[in-house]
């Protein structure tokens, strides 16, 4: 999740939205919409109650449908996610702010909700596009995302802002379900990303920037996890590990056991043996901190002052937060970092988090590939794999690890 850093009014046209008039109003095209349904479903059952098939509260939401005020429909780009979004149901699932309030204020909600979409400035789009966050206005920003990851944002946001107030992270504004997506209000931090402001740092600020970054992660460490309280995130959503595709464990996790149960379930291939020796080299650390799970240059905010100094002054985008074993977020830390990889922000990663504290788990996270993905077709899709008899030889060319 990026902020931006364009000061342009949220309210301006943007060249990627085209303004097409339509004859129909939207209470005419739901009905239309309907009555489709309705059709196919009488093609079916010619005889069944057209009484029951009718949503029960069908004349309410009509009735609202009619109440939208007739402006030109704003279609977008088949690739913006905005196009995906349905305005009904709309219901706001968190409270919000008076200044997001004031934004949607004297409008039908999912009219005014749509209203604001469109008028935003695109900051950030995942690839695929299954997210996305825009501008709304100078203060707010709005992440498009599924219900998991929302409700994992906002409880570490919230839990932040009661717990460790003086934290730099951003504060939240609300969520409301819009259709089948969830609307993450926030607050819009200054600055740019590291990722962007990085490849224009010396030895001296990158230094500067890691010490910071450990400083606010020691912060965040402080916080301990309540015994009664399961791993993962604060709202009860379960520990994630989405280092090899989303897994979430479908039972509560209360310990650093537990995780490690989970972590090396699920190998289709590896022998319990061969699990049972990989566990074995780590020793079981029963301390669970409060934990980002995705600290990354394109996570961090920073901005540059007058004195050319670069202060990190946010971390942003806590979809993989909540409570994790005190390795967790090293291990998280260095989970991209391949053979081939030349990206210096390595060599500058946080001492008290980072690998250098947690070498042998970081390092037992490498030498499988992925923790607990001891799939050999997932290894070869990310090593060049060079079989030997039974077992198979992973390496970059000039030596291998024995995988299985």
């Amino acid at each position: 999740m990026d902020n931006g850093t364009n000061d342009a009014s949220a309210s301006e046209p943007r060249r990627n939205r085209v303004l097409k008039r339509k004859p129909l109003t939207f209470a005419a095209r739901w009905n239309i919409k309907l009555l489709r349904g309705l059709q196919a479903k009488l093609k079916v059952d010619p005889e069944a109650d057209l009484s029951a098939l009718l949503p029960e509260n069908y004349t309410e939401t009509l009735r609202s449908h009619k109440k939208f005020v007739q402006e030109p429909d704003i279609v977008f780009r088949v690739d913006d996610i905005r196009s995906k979004i349905s305005p009904t149901p709309c219901t706001i699932t968190s409270e919000l702010s008076d200044d997001l309030k004031d934004l949607l204020r004297d409008r039908d909600l999912p009219h005014a909700v749509m209203d604001l979409l469109a008028r935003g400035e695109l900051v950030y789009q995942s690839v695929g596009g299954a997210s996305a966050v825009f501008r709304v206005s100078q203060r707010i920003v709005v992440k498009i995302t599924d219900e998991e990851s929302a409700s994992t944002e906002l409880g570490s946001l919230l839990y932040l802002q009661e717990y460790l107030p003086a934290f730099l992270a951003p504060r939240p504004h609300g969520l409301i379900r819009i259709g089948l997506f969830y609307l993450l209000f926030t607050t819009r931090m200054p600055g740019l990303d590291l990722e962007r402001a990085w490849p224009h740092l010396d030895d001296i600020h990158k230094k500067s920037i890691g010490v910071q970054i450990d400083r606010l992660l020691t912060q965040l460490r402080s916080l301990s996890k309540p015994s009664d309280l399961p791993l993962g995130g604060v709202q009860g959503e379960g520990c994630k590990d989405a280092r090899r595709g989303l897994r979430v464990n479908k039972k509560p996790i209360m310990d650093a056991k537990q995780f490690q149960d989970f972590i090396f379930s699920g190998s289709t291939t590896a022998s319990p043996v061969y699990i049972q020796l990989l566990r074995d080299l780590v020793p079981i650390s029963p301390r669970c901190v409060f934990t980002h799970g995705d600290i990354r240059p394109a996570n961090i905010m920073v901005d540059q002052g007058e004195d050319g100094t670069w202060e990190v002054v946010a971390i942003i985008d806590w979809e993989a937060s909540g409570f994790y074993p005190e390795y967790w977020e090293s291990v998280k830390m260095t989970n991209n970092l391949t053979p081939g990889d030349n990206d210096d922000w390595y060599k500058y990663l946080p001492g008290s988090s980072g690998p250098w504290q947690y070498t042998i788990q970081c390092g037992r996270d490498a030498y499988i590939g992925r923790v607990g993905a001891v799939r050999l077709d997932e290894v070869e899709a990310h090593y060049a794999v060079r079989r030997v008899g039974h077992g198979a030889v992973a390496g970059d060319g000039e030596g291998g690890v024995v995988v299985g």
